[in-house]
This record gives structure tokens, C-alpha cells and sequence, in this order.
């Protein structure tokens, strides 16, 4: 066959199964359309950068003849006449067109979902038994829910919602009986909420204040107690098509509690009390409601997502503490935290678990009830049951006992209530002791280990810091001279049980105590270097706040543990032969001890006497003028 009449051959049939069942395409823009959205004409040649303006086309326009061809020749042109590229550039930048919302039209809007509601009630009481014939008013109420979305570029006109009164209306559609509708309620109010919707380009006070005030009214329509009803009526447990969906919405639910950690701490706590979410949050944060794994131990994104939200409005208000103080929470934190007395996180979604629930407990233990509560609960046994295990848990659980021990803030604010949280501290330290985790703490002082063990420690470094903490603690919170004392200070003098770890051990303190030393005076250089001459009073305490980060809290407990160390004549005489040879001394110790109890005795006066700071800060001073170690010992 000749090649010529290949191409000349006809086509008979022409008609193609293409996009039959498919949602058409809209018409073209018209040119005059083109013209209000930018894409002018300025003449015959090329388009102005700038005005997206584009050249008049003639009426010869879709002539091949008038297809740019400066490539070389219409096959290497893309086939489009000018007016059709014209199209194509209007179509690629419709996405950058922003629509602005103004008053009327979130009127129209509002107004729009208020008849798509009333429409959808009708409906579904006319036509109770046949959900199909008010599918059409669903769709379009739906639809009206989700034209509100763009009020998170506009909250500045969020208030017209309230003030046509459609906040009833929203609350009420989170009882609706179609989830799909809940969700989209809940969507709109967790976009609002979001910190993209209030802060452009920094935080913007103004719109700030535009959200709080809405969520402000919205709480007064009950909308948190009607969110908290709409939570627990979501399953996540059920295995059907439509578990995502339910996960999902629990996820977008809090997402706006966090939200309102970040807008106003004080809607978090009310959200929190109107929710009724502690209750929620303990049993979700024990619990994975995958009930097709057949690994029991599996954590799932929501749980993760819970224990993570527990951990951060713990750490956002003093008063949702206080409150989970009074509930099970801190049982099911240790429930949760048990699970890996014999395992390690799976993975770093499981990983970021443990470490909220380390972090939600810290803060619990941090308070003198939680403290209370966590040792009758039987917490310090626990931690001694981590650390046997040389995983992630022993140094995680480090950090617990750390905060544990350590005095409360709040005791001080409270008359008698710093003599109760010093028994329960003792109480803490005693069952630690007793409970053989001396040893398990001076295996981490010593990074004792191989292969993943000495891993964990580079990656944890921050552990050298606790061990120092809880050491100085034991030592300070037993009484002198009593056998629980000794079984501490047995570590670092010589015994007849004993004769070269407790070297070891003096070793490893002096190098942490020169470690915290150099990296201090560091600091401490770099600042003289940029300092003026003249000092105020708040350059003194900034720069006081830089010497702590650099290491100032870490040197002084290692300080204080050399102290009680130093009270043995062969632990003493070995550790000034130690710090001699990095150009240190036990008066230098002495001299930081002394800056230690001067700010302790400063902060205590100051708190039982708030307007006599000054004269409390001089006579700590005073109080510490010696620089006696031994001397020290019974300030600390």
C-alpha cells in the first residue's frame, strides 16, 4: 500500500467511549470575564508581565496560521491559539484569586445555612422513613457548612456570626444525626482555632481577640458540653468502612482543645471542665481500640495523640493540674508507664508516647498531692522496676524520681504545706533507697553497658544531670548518721565489702564536677567579652539566667555531693588530689555552695516575705558567709 494513501484513508467510525458518567466541564470564561479578572488587551504584541493582560485575539484567531510558531514550525509550537492560552493562564491562576468575605456576604452565607437547616428538619420528620428523599437537603446543608471555611482568612467578621445569632445553630448540628455534618461543625470551629487563622506573619492581637471572643460565645451555648457528647458518641472500636472516618474526628476534636492551649489557657480549662476530657483522656491513653491486631500492646495514632494533649494541658495551667490531681489519671499513667518494665517502644510514634506519659507524670509528681498520690500508688517501686531494665525506660524513669525528689513550688505559696511535701519527699527517698535502686542509679552514673546500653547514654546525655540531682537529694532528704545516709554515702568511701568502686565513683564526680566547671566559665568569658562596664539589676539576673543554662544548677549539685563526700578523710584527700590537677579546689566548691544557699535562703524568705526581698537577700547572704564545706552541710 502506498504510504499517501494511508494518510488519505477516511475514518469510519468516529464515535468514542470517552467520559460517558463523568461531571462535565464548565463553560470557558467569556472574554469579558477574562477582562475582570486581569487578562486585558494591550495592543499586538506579547502580554505585559505584571497585568496578566493578553493581546486581543482576531476573529482568525483558531487558524492554525495563527499559532506562535518562533520554535521552527508548528510542530514544535504547543498547538494553542492565543485565546486558548489565555484560558489556560486564567484556569492556573484561579487558585491565587482570594476571596474576599465581607459582611454581606458571611450574612448570605449564614442565611443560606440557616434555610438548609431548616429544610434538612422538615425533610427528615416528613420523610423519617425514607433517608433518601432528604439526601438532596443534606448534601446542600453540607454544602452551606463548608462555605464558612473561608472565615479562617477573615476572622475579623467572625463576630457577625454571633451577632445573627447563628451559634445556636452550629451548636445544635453537632447533635445532628449524620456525623458528616458534626464533622464539618467541628472542622470549621478547629480551623478557626488554629494559630494560622489568627496569626499571619506574627501574631496579630486584634484577630487573636476575634477568636477568643468567638469561642467565648460559643461557650456560652453550651458548645463544650455538646463537643464532649459528640466525642464519646464517635467509636473507634467498630470494625466498619467507617472506623477512619470516626478516628478522624476524634483527632479534629483535639485538635481544638490544643488549639486553645495556644489561644487562651483560660477556654482550655474550661473546655476541659465542661468535656469532662480528663475522664475521656486516662482511659484513651491505656487503651487502643484496634481490636484486629492481635498485639495488644500496639499504640495508635489517637492514643498517642491523647497522652500527647494530656502532657501539654498539664504543662499549659496550674488549674487542670490540680484538677487531675483529684482524678484516676495518675493510676492510668502508671499503667501505662508499667507496660515497659520488660519492653521498648516499637517505634518513634511509640517512642513520643512513653515520653509524654514520662513528661505528664513529672508534672503531676511536681505537686505535693501528686506526689502523695504517686507514692501510695506505689510509683517509687515502679521506677525501681524500670531501671533493672537496661532500656530507655532506666533513664526515662530517672527524670520521674528526679522531679519526685525535688521540693515543690506550690509548697512554698502554701502555709504548711512545705513541712508536708518534705515527709512525703523523705518518705520517696526512704522506699527508693530501701528498694535497692542505689544500685541501678550508680550503674547509669557509670554509663555501665555495652553495644545499645552505651548508646543510650550518648544519646541521653542530659542523664549525667538527673544522677547528680537525685544523688544530692538522697543525701540531703536521709538523716545524718542514720543507716539510710550511710547506704548512700557507702558509694563514694572505702568499705571492707568494697575496695575500688567507691573510687570509681569519687572519679566519675569530680569529672562531672570539672565537665559543669569549664562549660560554666565558658559562658561566663564569653559574657565579660560583650558585658559593659555598668550592670542593672535586670542585666544581673539575665545573666544570671545564662550562667544556670550553661550548666550553673548542674555544677552546684555535684558540689553538694562532693560535700557530703568530702565528710570521709580518704574521700576528701582523693578528691583534692582530683580537682588539683584541672586547677580546682574544695574552697572553690565551697565558694560556689555558699552563691547556692545565698539564692535558696533569698527565694525562701522572699516567698513568706514578699515585701522584704531585699533585707531577706542580705541576711541569706550573711547566712552563707562561711565557706566551711562541713559547716554548709546542714544549710543544704
Amino acid at each position: 500500500m502506498d504510504i499517501n494513501d494511508i494518510f488519505k484513508e477516511s475514518v469510519t467510525n468516529t464515535t468514542l467511549n470517552v467520559g460517558k458518567g463523568k461531571r462535565k466541564m464548565g463553560s470557558a470564561p467569556s472574554m469579558r470575564l477574562l477582562k475582570e479578572r486581569g487578562y486585558g488587551i494591550e495592543g499586538e504584541g506579547e502580554v505585559t508581565e505584571g497585568s496578566a493582560k493578553r493581546p486581543k485575539p482576531d476573529d482568525n484567531n483558531s487558524d492554525a496560521s495563527d499559532i506562535d510558531d518562533t520554535e521552527g514550525g508548528r510542530f514544535f509550537s504547543d498547538g494553542l491559539t492565543k485565546q486558548q492560552k489565555g484560558v489556560l493562564q486564567w484556569v492556573d491562576n484561579a487558585e491565587d484569586i482570594e476571596e474576599h468575605l465581607d459582611k454581606d456576604t458571611v450574612c448570605r452565607l449564614v442565611a443560606r445555612l440557616e434555610r438548609a437547616m431548616s429544610k434538612n428538619t422538615e425533610d427528615r420528620i416528613k420523610y423519617a422513613q425514607s433517608p433518601a428523599d432528604f439526601a438532596e437537603s443534606e448534601a446542600d446543608l453540607d454544602e452551606a457548612l463548608r462555605n464558612l471555611l473561608p472565615l479562617t482568612s477573615s476572622v475579623q467578621d467572625l463576630h457577625v456570626l454571633d451577632d445573627l445569632g447563628a451559634l445556636p445553630t452550629l451548636v445544635e448540628l453537632l447533635g445532628h444525626e449524620n456525623e458528616d455534618i458534626v464533622m464539618n461543625v467541628v472542622e470549621l470551629v478547629s480551623e478557626l482555632t488554629s494559630m494560622d487563622a489568627w496569626s499571619q506573619e506574627g501574631e496579630s492581637q486584634e484577630e487573636r481577640q476575634q477568636v477568643v471572643g468567638f469561642i467565648k460565645a460559643l461557650g456560652k451555648h453550651a458548645f463544650f458540653e455538646a463537643l464532649g457528647h459528640s466525642l464519646r458518641r464517635l467509636d473507634e472500636s467498630t470494625e466498619s468502612a467507617y472506623d477512619s472516618d470516626d478516628a478522624s474526628g476524634v483527632a479534629k476534636m483535639l485538635d481544638i482543645v490544643e488549639n486553645l492551649t495556644t489561644l487562651d489557657a483560660s477556654l482550655a480549662e474550661t473546655a476541659v471542665n465542661s468535656m469532662e476530657l480528663l475522664d475521656w483522656l486516662q482511659v484513651r491513653i491505656c487503651t487502643s481500640p484496634d481490636i484486629s491486631s492481635s498485639n495488644t500492646e500496639t499504640t495508635d495514632a489517637n492514643q498517642q495523640y491523647a497522652a500527647e494533649l494530656v502532657a501539654i494541658l498539664l504543662q499549659t495551667s496550674t488549674k487542670i493540674c490540680q484538677s487531675a490531681a483529684k482524678t484516676p489519671l495518675m493510676d492510668a499513667l502508671l499503667k501505662c508507664l508499667a507496660k515497659y518494665r520488660k519492653r521498648t517502644p516499637e517505634d518513634a510514634v511509640e517512642m513520643e508516647y512513653l515520653e509524654n506519659i514520662i513528661n505528664s507524670l513529672c508534672v503531676l509528681v511536681a505537686t505535693p498531692q501528686g506526689r502523695h498520690e504517686f507514692e501510695s500508688l506505689e510509683g517509687v517501686e515502679l521506677l525501681v522496676l524500670l531501671q533493672k531494665q537496661p532500656e530507655i525506660g532506666r533513664l526515662l524513669s530517672l527524670k520521674i524520681l528526679d522531679y519526685a525528689l525535688s521540693p515543690s513550688e506550690s509548697a512554698l505559696e502554701q502555709v504548711g504545706a512545705l513541712d508536708a511535701d518534705l515527709l512525703v519527699r523523705r518518705s520517696i527517698a526512704k522506699r527508693y533507697i530501701e528498694g535497692m535502686g542505689l544500685k541501678y542509679l550508680f550503674y547509669v552514673l557509670m554509663r555501665r553497658g555495652k553495644g545499645a546500653a552505651q548508646k543510650l547514654y550518648r544519646d541521653h546525655p542530659e542523664s549525667d544531670e538527673r544522677i547528680m540531682s537525685c544523688v544530692s537529694w538522697l543525701f540531703r532528704l536521709t538523716e545524718r548518721e542514720s543507716p539510710l545516709h550511710w547506704r548512700v554515702l557507702a558509694k563514694f568511701v572505702p568499705s571492707p565489702a568494697d575496695d575500688a568502686s567507691w573510687k570509681l565513683h569519687v572519679d566519675r564526680l569530680v569529672e562531672l564536677n570539672i565537665q559543669y566547671f569549664d562549660s560554666l566559665r565558658e559562658a561566663e568569658e564569653q559574657m565579660n567579652a560583650s558585658d559593659s562596664e555598668g550592670e542593672d539589676k535586670e542585666e544581673e539576673e539575665e545573666r544570671y539566667l545564662v550562667r544556670q543554662d550553661s550548666g550553673l544548677f548542674s555544677l552546684q549539685m555535684s558540689d553538694i555531693v562532693i560535700a557530703f563526700v568530702a565528710v570521709d578523710g580518704e574521700a576528701r584527700e582523693r578528691i583534692e588530689q582530683r580537682l588539683r590537677r584541672k586547677g580546682r579546689s574544695l574552697d572553690m566548691v565551697a565558694e560556689e555552695l555558699a552563691e547556692y544557699i545565698s539564692v535558696k535562703q533569698a527565694s525562701s524568705l522572699a516567698s513568706l516575705n514578699p515585701k522584704g526581698k531585699g533585707k531577706g537577700k542580705a541576711k541569706a547572704k550573711a547566712a552563707a558567709g562561711t565557706t566551711n564545706l562541713s559547716n554548709m552541710l546542714d544549710s543544704l
